[in-house]
């Protein structure tokens, strides 16, 4: 399933560019900044030549689909909606993102699973790469000081780089700050009380955010 659609003015510019015909620089520059593997209709006027449906087959972003209504198209797609560069002239009851226009950003999202233990390494390794230049860290997580907060300790120690930062803990009843203050004298921690409203568990730094569906516990190996 592919992730996205395009407007047909988008389609005819990355079809351009793939054929090296005279594309436009700065829109082809600003797709690829959004772009995603798409969808196309089978009906998609230049594919009525024999040649092109071979020559974009083996293209890592098209996937080519049966005819369908533009409802269907995006219905088609993994995160239903359409990457468009100017308005629809009637107003689509499906989701477009206006890649021309200033006030809407993608936030791109990437994501892992590691069911075995030992694969566990490889994430903290990349955790522990996103978090090496982080100015503030802060761990949202009600369960750090419930679910083996030794494990958990260990964790940090390994996760966070040791360096003057601010470091803020967003769990229940935590009453380990001392355990945090002696592995690295230089964090400044925080302890605030966990909210009730909240049920993420996350990482977040002044560059990214990564959501823990299990908690911090579960990275442990």
């Amino acid at each position: 399933m592919a992730d996205l659609a395009l407007s047909d003015y988008l389609m005819d510019e990355y079809l351009k560019y793939k054929f090296q015909e005279n594309f436009d620089t700065n829109k082809i520059r600003k797709l690829f900044k959004y772009i995603l593997p798409f969808v196309m209709r089978e009906s998609y006027p230049l594919l009525s030549d024999p040649s092109i449906p071979m020559q974009l087959e083996n293209d890592p972003l098209i996937e080519i689909i049966d005819n369908c209504s533009d409802e269907e198209l995006i219905q088609s797609t993994r995160l239903k909606l359409m990457l468009i560069d100017k308005p629809i002239t009637s107003a689509p009851t499906f989701t477009t993102v206006n890649i021309s226009g200033l006030s809407e950003k993608l936030q791109p999202k990437y994501g892992a699973s590691y069911p075995n233990s030992t694969d566990k390494n490889k994430a903290q390794a990349h955790i522990k790469a996103l978090l090496s230049d982080a100015h503030w860290i802060k761990i949202t997580d009600g369960y750090i000081a419930n679910n083996d907060w030794n494990s958990n300790k260990a964790l940090i120690n390994t996760l966070i780089p040791h360096k003057k930062l601010d470091l803020t803990i967003v769990t229940n009843n935590f009453t380990q700050k001392s355990d945090l203050e002696a592995i690295c004298n230089t964090w400044n921690i925080r302890t605030p009380q966990f909210p009730s409203n909240i049920h993420d568990r996350y990482i977040e730094t002044d560059k990214v955010k990564i959501l823990l569906s299990s908690g911090l516990f579960h990275l442990s190996s």
